[in-house]
């Protein structure tokens, strides 16, 4: 087959690209044309304004007037979650692509994923994503790798090439049939990403290529100072756990690191912070402290088993020492 018979025949798949929107007038116009300037046209895109308060809904209406591929849905403020899934609940792809609405994607980012969907035959294509847009599309697009849906679950879990965001990743509309991402706390894609690839039964391609730019937004609830918000974290977690267990139990000694090095970080920032819910502080120390000897034989930086055996033995002075490290 000839590379233009390839594309042809690629372009019979729709892909839709969902876009939840709110109060993002400054970004969104930036956003959309990265998608409308895609190489791929077979394409729909899907905007969800979430009960903006700014010009951003007008903006949706205005843009879909010059462009039949874009879908617009008004709907009461519920969230990012609640957003996603209106888009995907209108959504007529193939295969979905979640692009936040102050990002930007490269110019050939839909090509690439549905290139690799070909040629893999594959349900879940992952690439790179970055905080600086001048990298968008350089790395090596041929630089694949294949992982099984166990391999890829432990390479979530432990901060490897597939990661947990939802963004930077195509994936068959057929895994979408039963998940939704929860409306009812943060850490929307590590309570959801990883049923998504656990429903899929193909290899997922990751490809060395940076794809999507992340704008760094530094009011994030994650970025933010510490707040009880964040606990929410162990409540996620202990329900990835559960579901874990049922199918791939070795992987539990993975999340587990995983908690310890979020517990390690929480405690910094809850110095820095100068956070002082004596409970949650607790917590804390405590699940550090029962995790840290497994911890230290991780893949995990060195500096940061260090600092939680400080707040294992020392809590007092890792938190003094918080702001200093």
């Amino acid at each position: 087959m000839n590379k233009e018979e390839t594309n042809l025949k690629a372009n019979d798949i729709k892909v839709s690209v969902i876009v939840p929107v709110y109060n993002v007038e400054q970004y969104l116009e930036e956003c959309v044309q990265s998608i409308l300037s895609q190489t791929y046209q077979n394409i729909e895109i899907v905007l969800v304004d979430d009960g903006s308060k700014d010009s951003s809904g007008k903006m949706c209406d205005d843009m879909s007037l010059n462009d039949d591929r874009i879908v617009v849905i008004h709907k009461e403020n519920g969230g990012l979650s609640s957003a996603r899934n209106a888009g995907i609940a209108k959504a007529t792809g193939d295969y979905y692509i979640f692009v936040d609405s102050d990002d930007v994607i490269s110019p050939s980012m839909v090509e690439s994923m549905v290139s690799k969907t070909k040629e893999y035959e594959t349900d879940i294509v992952s690439s790179l994503i970055t905080e600086d847009i001048s990298l968008l599309e350089t790395g090596n697009r041929e630089d694949v790798e294949l992982f099984t849906p166990y391999e890829a679950l432990k390479s979530i879990f432990s901060d490897g090439p597939v990661v947990t965001s939802s963004s930077g990743k195509m994936y068959s509309a057929e895994l979408w049939k039963s998940i939704r991402f929860p409306t009812d706390r943060i850490f929307e894609d590590f309570a959801t990403i990883y049923k998504v690839i656990m429903a899929s039964e193909k290899k997922i391609v990751s490809f060395a290529d940076y794809n999507y730019y992340y704008r760094p937004n530094p009011n994030s609830i994650t970025k933010a100072a510490f707040t009880h918000k964040r606990m929410q974290f162990y409540d996620v977690t202990s329900q990835v756990a559960s579901d874990i267990r049922k199918t791939y139990p070795d992987l539990l000694p993975v999340i587990r690191n995983r908690v310890t090095r979020q517990s390690i970080s929480y405690f910094k920032d809850i110095g820095i912070s100068d956070y002082n819910d004596s409970e949650d502080v607790k917590y804390v120390i405590k699940t550090v402290r029962k995790g840290i000897f497994k911890y230290l034989f991780s893949r995990y930086r060195f500096k940061s088993k260090m600092y939680g055996l400080l707040i294992a033995l020392l809590p007092g002075l890792a938190r003094r020492s918080a702001k200093k490290i």
